[in-house]
């Protein structure tokens, strides 16, 4: 195991830890050369209008987080600073479904809160927390489904601007965090997750995700060790 304390290590057995020292898992993929920084779904349904405990927060937001989630977007501005410094990209998701809930497919059918309000475009619920706001030149992924490369332009995009690593941030650790990863990893983009930028509404869930993640899809690592990688880059030519 890795000697560092891990926040999944107290969801471990003594059979899980066994297993991971003989398996090989959790190598280190490391960074490349031609980073993009993605914002996932830190939006106040996800965060709520300021921290608050999470069952007080469940009353305005079935989908709140959390404080752990205000936690994150302190971090996440940190890097978000960061690669604007640097002209890198920076990529938002932002829902993209319409006001009937027509486009959600199974679901509605899957939770008790799929006929809810709080996920439609264009609504305060929606919108990215303000200390981390996009800029006109920011690109936004308007999707309906947890990764954001299904039904997106995000792969174009990422194409058009020979982008190599991905330093995912947000939310949820089990639900769009982790398809995003996945599907990153599958098309070989070098995939980053600064460990305190993440957030989940289950702590179990967070904490086996980012391990699961961790052995398999994406390097989760410390913030300060992608904050010093984002303060060496070079910067970035402008984008035509």
């Amino acid at each position: 195991m890795d000697e560092r304390p891990r926040l999944w290590d107290r969801f471990l057995t003594e059979r899980d830890r066994q297993v991971y020292a003989a398996s090989g898992y959790g190598k280190r993929g490391g960074f490349g050369s031609r980073p993009a920084l993605f914002i996932i779904d830190v939006q106040y349904n996800f965060c709520g209008d300021g921290p608050e405990d999470i069952l007080d927060g469940l009353r305005t937001y079935r989908t709140h987080c959390g404080p752990e989630a205000w936690a994150a977007v302190a971090h996440i501005e940190r890097l978000l600073l960061l690669a604007r410094e640097k002209n890198l990209p920076i990529f938002y998701t932002e829902s993209a479904r319409r006001a009937d809930l027509r486009d959600s497919g199974v679901q509605v059918g899957k939770n008790h809160r799929g006929h809810e309000k709080t996920v439609i475009e264009g609504t305060h619920a929606t919108r990215v927390v303000a200390p981390l706001a996009p800029r006109p030149q920011d690109y936004l992924i308007g999707k309906r489904k947890p990764s954001c490369f299904f039904g997106t332009l995000f792969m174009s995009q990422l194409n058009f601007l020979d982008v190599d690593t991905l330093i995912l941030t947000g939310c949820t650790t089990s639900g769009c965090l982790r398809a995003t990863a996945v599907d990153a990893y599958s098309y070989n983009f070098k995939t980053i997750i600064p460990e305190e930028t993440a957030f989940d509404r289950f702590e179990a869930s967070h904490a086996i995700n980012l391990f699961d993640l961790n052995c398999k899809y994406a390097d989760v690592i410390p913030t300060d060790d992608v904050a010093a990688y984002l303060s060496a880059c070079p910067a970035r030519a402008e984008t035509p």
